[in-house]
Order: C-alpha cells, then structure tokens, then sequence
C-alpha cells in the first residue's frame, strides 16, 4: 500500500465549485503543490482571486482541460502528479424532464477519463474519487443501517425505465451510483499500479470559501437548510414535517477527509462514509434560536424534540473514524456557517 505526502503535487478536478475548493485550499494550507484541471482560463480568476499568494510562489497551478469527457483529456494533465483528486461531476439539469443521459453519461465518461489517463503516468500512487452517500441508500423496509457494503443499484434500473419522466434527484443518485461502480470495475480489470479511494459524504453543509452564490442555488447542499427556514416561516413547512431529517458533513470535515484518503496507506482500495452528523428540521430551529443571526427568525416548534427523535434508517461513518482517523466539527458549528454565508450571499427570509 502506497500513499502521498505533502509536498507532492496533487491534480484536483472540480476544484471551483463548493466542495473541490475547500479541497483545494486545505491541501495548499497543508502543505501540498496542487495542479487545478480548469475548462477554461476565466476560472482562474476565482482561485487568483482568493488564493493569490499560491500561485504566486507556483504552489498552485493550472491546466485546462476544455472538456473532461474525452479521450485523453487528463494526458497532459496527470504527467508528473502524485495523486489525483476527482471532484468534478455534472450538474442536476435544470429542467425536471431533463435526459438522464445527460448527468448519468459525463459523470460516467469523466471518471474513467481519470483513471485511463493516470494509468499512462509512472509518477500516479493515488486517486480519491468523490462520490456520494446516495450511493449506499437502497430502500428497506423498516429500521436499516447503511454501511459502506451498500449500493443503490436499483436507482439506474428505475432511472433507465422512467428515462425524463424520472424524479430529478433520482437521476443524480443514479449517476453517481455508476460513475464509482465503473471506477471500481475498471480498477478490477486493469489493475492499474495506482491505488483508488472513494468517499462518501452525504448532505454537505457550511462555508464556501469562493464566496460563490452558486452555493445558495436551488438544489444547492446550502439551500436545503436555508429552504427549511424559509418554508417553516412562511408557514409552508408544517410542524408535523420538522422532525424531516439529514444526514450532513461540514465541507470542511470532507476536505479533511480527502487529505487523509490521499495519506493514509490503509485505506487504499476502500470506500469511506463521511457522516458528520444527523439533523432534523426542528434541530435547525432550535440552532437558529439559541444564536442571533441578524435577519435570520425561525419557529420555535418543540425545542429540544429533534434529539429525542428515533430514525428508522441511519448512516454509520465508523470505518472513517476507526482507519482513517476522521472527527468532526459539531453539527451546530456547521449549520450556522452555513445561515451566516448564505446570508453573506444575500440571502433572506
């Protein structure tokens, strides 16, 4: 078993968006040399923007990589890189009736483009390949424990039935349930002289530090708990509904997370649940009303309740915590990181 240790040079795809960029800037803080897969040169501007003392001194660099889904789009990319971290994955289209195709079919095309082209380079020990949580969470019937042994392999069957007509979120789960399955598939048959890890974050939750409105979309990690405010307040969500539920990971916690993946020679070869918490509705109330956020009210409902609540169905992070030694911030750190920035970004009830 391999690892890399600062100061290795790190390739990181997806780096500008909420999760890549954490990524980015912890490794940087942590000593490593990262080399960000751009689609064009105008994404420079964020990183310059924010992390203008890196790439000055040449610690953080930049290819461009127009398009991540083709043959050979990381060639040049992977020469001379230690490891590799692969956060890009598309967008949920817009549009409800969207082609699933169009998620499913990138996601797929741009993780093998990874690995194929990591497998040309002699210097590649390691690749950490983002994946989800929602890969693991197959329907039960009654109480269930999800684990790292779980896979929602029934979410592209339903997907590929429904095709457009298929619930947008299924169609996200399906792309990323494909996209890891293909990375492991392909590791099984090539056997490349690399190792690959997988984590699995949930819901992600917190402080973008771009300071990119694109965190406070709808559909965004942020605008879930954001949304929850609004729609208690407004009266849209009831009280019965507060006890609704989410597993989370501060973005802090995952960047660390990825660190270690990239570090830690046992888990190489493993898939890793990063599980920072598990919050209701009414837990997020409770959070918003002990803390003055100015601007930010929220119903009060049952203080307290959410943590007496019984979940049917849970997620286990201990392999995380148990090989590669993960803990994390407390969920209320995180949920008011994640009202403060959203109200940064201009957000408001």
């Amino acid at each position: 078993m391999s690892a890399v240790q600062a100061p290795a040079l790190i390739l990181v795809s997806g780096g500008t968006g909420f999760v890549g960029s954490a990524i980015v800037i912890h490794l940087l803080q942590n000593g490593f040399s990262i080399r960000a897969a751009i689609r064009s040169e105008a994404k420079r501007s964020s990183f310059i923007k924010h992390l203008g003392e890196y790439t000055d001194s040449g610690k953080l660099t930049f290819v461009v990589v127009p398009d991540m889904t083709v043959p050979g789009a990381f060639k040049e990319a992977v020469k001379g890189v230690d490891g590799i971290v692969h956060t890009a994955s598309p967008l949920l289209p817009s549009s409800p009736s969207a082609d699933p195709n169009e998620l499913i079919g990138p996601a797929i095309d741009m993780t093998l483009r990874v690995l194929e082209d990591a497998a040309t380079s002699a210097t590649v020990k390691r690749i950490v390949l983002t994946s989800s949580a929602v890969t693991l969470m197959e329907q039960h019937e009654g109480k269930y424990t999800y684990t790292e042994k779980d896979w929602f392999d029934s979410a592209p069957t339903i997907v590929e039935r429904a095709g457009a007509q298929a619930p947008g979120f299924l169609k996200y789960i399906a792309s990323k349930v494909l996209a890891e399955r293909a990375a492991w598939a392909w590791i099984k048959e090539h056997n490349p002289s690399y190792e690959l890890v997988t984590l699995l974050p949930p819901w992600i939750f917190g402080k973008d530090v771009f300071s990119n409105p694109e965190t406070i979309r709808e559909g965004s990690s942020n605008s879930r708990v954001l949304t929850a405010i609004s729609d208690a307040t407004s009266g849209k969500l009831q009280k019965k509904d507060y006890f609704g539920s989410s597993e989370m990971v501060d973005v802090v916690d995952v960047a660390e997370g990825h660190l270690r993946a990239l570090t830690t020679p046992e888990a190489a070869g493993e898939r890793f649940a990063l599980k920072g918490g598990l919050i209701t509705w009414q837990d997020i109330f409770d959070i918003v009303n002990r803390n003055a956020i100015p601007g930010v009210t929220a119903p009060r409902g049952t203080p307290d309740a959410g943590t007496k609540f019984v979940h049917e169905k849970v997620l286990v992070g201990e392999k995380a915590e148990r090989i590669l030694g993960m803990t994390y911030r407390s969920p209320e750190d995180t949920i008011l990181d994640t009202i403060r920035s959203g109200v940064e970004l201009g957000w408001k009830l």
